[in-house]
Parts: C-alpha cells; sequence; structure tokens
C-alpha cells in the first residue's frame, strides 16, 4: 500500500494505524491489484482519498474531516462497502 501526505508529515504512529486498519483488505477481495492513500490537509482540515485497483475496476473513496483517525477509518469503511458490492456482483455474475 502506498501512502502519500501532501503539506504535513505521516508520523510513524500514524502510518502503523493505517497498516493496522487497512492492512487486511484482501480479506474482502481476492482481486485487489493494488492500492494508494493520499491524505491532504487544508486549513486544519485532512481530506483523504484511497484508490483501491481491482480486476477490472477501480474502486475511489473520498472524505473530509478535522480528525486523521476518523479519516482512515471512514475511508476504511467506505472502500469495505465497495469492495463488498464488487464481489457480490462478481458471485452474481458467475451464475
Amino acid at each position: 500500500m502506498k501512502i502519500t501526505a501532501r503539506n504535513f508529515e505521516i508520523t510513524e504512529t500514524l502510518r502503523e494505524y493505517i497498516s493496522k486498519r487497512l492492512g487486511h483488505l484482501d480479506r474482502y477481495s481476492e482481486h485487489i491489484i493494488n492500492s494508494e492513500i493520499i491524505f491532504q490537509e487544508e486549513r486544519g482540515q485532512y481530506l483523504g482519498e484511497m484508490i483501491v485497483k481491482v480486476k477490472g475496476r477501480t474502486i475511489k473513496a473520498e472524505t473530509r474531516s478535522n480528525d486523521i483517525l476518523k479519516l482512515v477509518d471512514e475511508l476504511k469503511d467506505i472502500v469495505i462497502r465497495e469492495l463488498k458490492k464488487y464481489e457480490e456482483k462478481l458471485k452474481d455474475h458467475r451464475r
């Protein structure tokens, strides 16, 4: 997983938190090719964007928050929801 920060530095603690929270995405889909997370700080708010490439599709999640840890959790929830939808469509398509 590639982690990028714009306008601020990512601490080692934050990097570990991100890895812990988002490191298990392959549990939801075995078709994940790669993933990238981008954080940007703007006037005291954090903007988060996560891009997950899966076979045949790109899943993108964006959210904004004052708390970066809350932002990571929101991105995780959005991506997991989209990965479940993707897997469900694959199952339906195979039938």
